[in-house]
């Protein structure tokens, strides 16, 4: 009988794996997901509010600002596209605009602050007006279902990650060039 030997390959190649399939993780489930699929543009829900009222969608982009009233919470929101695979906000200067989040819910605006990257899924609730500057603008409102506020700290492709990079670099045997491979970093 032939004893069993177990390939070392595999083992050694298995956590990054798993470490790959857990960041590129959406943090909505899959029946969310499957609620905002054929969701208007928000291009469309900015031209026409009134006309998606009751609709559920998933937007996201970076805080502007956060004011707590008497009974409800709104966060200002500069809209960005969201990644396809992560539905984290990107990082980008493309913005179609801006909407807001309107929660029931207490949202501290220390952590919910200027410049952080946050996700919605909610429904469409008609329009709000209000002000930037001194320019009159009409803000799409969206009432928060799930609000996802991501962490500061993200990986982006270009960027070291501690052991990993994407991008041109060096790496054991790789020679210089893009793709995956290990970076100065891995052993910090």
């Amino acid at each position: 009988m032939k004893a069993f030997r177990f390939d070392f390959r595999i083992t050694q190649f298995f956590p990054f794996l798993l470490f790959f399939g857990l960041i590129s993780c959406s943090p909505f489930s899959s029946t969310v997901k499957k609620e905002t699929r054929g969701q208007p543009s928000f291009s469309q829900v900015l031209r026409n509010p009134q006309a998606y009222k009751g609709r559920v969608v998933m937007f996201g982009g970076t805080i502007a600002q956060t004011k707590n009233l008497k009974n409800i919470t709104l966060i200002e929101v500069i809209q960005k596209p969201l990644d396809s695979s992560t539905d984290r906000p990107l990082d980008t200067d493309r913005s179609g605009g801006r909407f807001l989040i309107a929660s029931t819910k207490f949202l501290d605006p220390s952590i919910y602050s200027k410049d952080r990257a946050i996700t919605v899924v909610g429904k469409v609730r008609g329009v709000q007006p209000g002000v930037i500057g001194k320019r009159s603008y009409s803000y799409p409102v969206i009432g928060a279902l799930q609000i996802h506020l991501w962490s500061e700290s993200y990986y982006y492709p270009g960027y070291y990650y501690p052991g990993y990079f994407w991008g041109p670099g060096w790496g054991p045997g790789w020679g210089w060039g893009w793709g995956w491979g290990w970076g100065p970093g891995w052993w910090w």
